[in-house]
């Protein structure tokens, strides 16, 4: 369903921040987030991702480093055995992975920052994906494409949750 902007922020404040309004419940994964401890609330936070439409890439890093340095920061014994899942989770969506991986963000497509997004965020295995709507500069092809990452995640999270927050605009726009 659409969402008017000011509606986005405040569902992502209240997930991804844990600022929910004043006057709402949360509950993420089953937990209350008002009822959680410090510690309780990073372990849920930490099952959570946020997938914007522009990827939230770091402009002086190429994809290979956008992709790699959250999971080598937060989960560094994950980093064994890493390109061969980038590989594979990229693989379906672009004909030259080596060419995307070594590309800066101001090189890249809408599509390719979009993508190396996704590819970041499936490294991390999130249990709930809160994903922005595609941008409207992405190609008819590429938004097809695009619209394939919710069953791309499930294949790979077939317990979690893809959730993605349209703008209300029509396909054309």
């Amino acid at each position: 369903p659409a969402v008017s902007a000011a509606l986005k922020a405040a569902l992502l404040a209240a997930v991804l921040d844990f600022r929910p309004r004043r006057d709402a419940r949360v509950v993420v994964l089953g937990a209350e987030l008002e009822a959680l401890d410090a510690r309780a609330r990073a372990a849920v936070r930490a099952q959570v991702a946020f997938l914007p439409a522009s990827g939230g890439l770091i402009s002086h890093l190429n994809a290979w480093e956008n992709i790699a340095l959250p999971l080598a920061y937060h989960a560094p014994r994950q980093m064994q055995g890493v390109a061969p899942r980038v590989y594979a989770l990229l693989e379906p969506f672009t004909g030259d992975v080596r060419a995307l991986l070594a590309r800066l963000p101001e090189e890249m497509t809408p599509f390719e920052r979009l993508l190396a997004g996704y590819a970041r965020m499936m490294l991390g295995a999130p249990r709930l994906v809160l994903a922005e709507d595609l941008p409207s500069s992405l190609a008819p092809a590429e938004r097809r494409q695009a619209q394939g990452f919710a069953a791309a995640y499930l294949a790979h999270c077939p317990q979690g949750t893809f959730v993605r927050l349209e703008d209300g605009h029509d396909e054309a726009g």
